[in-house]
């Protein structure tokens, strides 16, 4: 098959392109060209921004793509590009977000049938683009919407969002500040998942005008997740509790990953026939792992604000607990 990746170098879709490769399709990539394929990949890569993609109709005209994979798609404008310029795919994959459900979706795990309540710009971006796609191309449209995305190339998250002070906090032994002490629930997919998932889209009636949630077999807490990290490190996991109340109110746009966000990946596994591989200790090995070895981990120091969290955290704490020992028995 001749498949057309649009941002194929990515954190994501470089896997789409590696594994894409390896199952003998013949790939073309559309990508600023800031990263370099992976190692060993012989692929031809077309250099230009997302916003030029229908300055490229007569190079896309002549590799004549029968599927089409987006992953860098964040406007309805853009997203009426691939309306425009592929009306002979049998299928074009646009990957966006679970960001699209809401920001904190409550404990039980979310599945397709749950109606859109974006809340950051991105994920109203999101969704805006997969109603285009889906309304323009019908049957020929699938939509994949992934989680917390984990394995080489990518950060593990923080406080903040994806960080690259955690790893170094953990292995200084250093507390890490968590809402309410990482009691939230997550289901963060391994990168290579995802890539399986898409390409199985490509040439399955069943993804026909369908969406998939593409998230891990797994939801846990970050709690779970943090102390993973340490254990893939040697080191023991401390934790403070942010309170969340206090967060919401003074912190504009919170990180997402520091709210309730378990996902269901049962559709995908029935109906694409893959069930993900990746474990909470195998993606965080990897992703801590690639950290390490390519430079990607920095010094904590260079962010003192958590220490200034952490310090005011267990002050209150202390301060909290005698109040309350020295409490008079009613």
């Amino acid at each position: 098959m001749r498949i057309l990746v649009i941002g194929g170098t990515g954190s994501m879709t470089h896997r789409v392109t590696e594994l894409a490769v390896q199952q003998g399709h013949d790939v073309l990539v559309v990508a600023r060209g800031r990263r370099p394929l992976p190692g060993g990949l012989d692929v031809p890569m077309v250099r230009a921004e997302r916003s030029e993609l229908r300055s490229l109709a007569p190079t896309l005209k002549d590799f004549a793509p029968e599927a089409v994979v987006d992953s860098i798609c964040f406007e309805p404008a853009r997203a009426e590009d691939l309306v425009a310029l592929f009306p002979a795919a049998r299928r074009v994959v646009l990957v966006s977000t679970v960001d699209v459900y809401g920001e904190d979706v409550g404990g039980m795990a979310v599945t397709e049938s749950r109606a859109p309540n974006p809340v950051t710009p991105y994920a109203k971006g999101k969704l805006a683009c997969e109603r285009v796609v889906l309304e323009g191309l019908g049957p020929r449209a699938t939509v994949i919407r992934p989680s917390h995305m984990l394995g080489r190339t990518y950060l593990t998250t923080s406080l903040w969002g994806r960080s690259p002070y955690l790893v170094d906090r953990v292995r200084k032994g250093k507390p890490i500040p968590a809402i309410d002490g990482g009691r939230n629930l997550m289901t963060p997919v391994y990168a290579l998942d995802v890539a399986h998932w898409i390409l199985a889209a490509l040439g399955s009636e069943s993804a026909n005008g369908e969406i998939f949630n593409a998230v891990g077999a797994e939801t846990v807490t970050q709690r779970d997740y943090y102390a993973c990290i340490a254990r893939v490190l040697g080191m023991e996991l401390q934790l403070v509790a942010v309170p969340s109340h206090v967060f919401r109110r003074h912190v504009d746009a919170p990180s997402q990953f520091n709210w309730h966000r378990p996902y269901s990946c049962a559709k995908a596994v029935a109906r694409l026939g893959h069930t993900p591989v990746g474990t909470l200790r195998s993606m965080i090995g990897e992703t801590v792992r690639h950290m390490l070895d390519h430079g990607l981990v920095k010094d904590c120091a260079e962010h003192p604000l958590d220490d200034r969290l952490v310090e005011l955290v267990l002050r209150h704490e202390a301060e909290l607990g005698e109040t309350l020992a020295s409490r008079k028995p009613a």
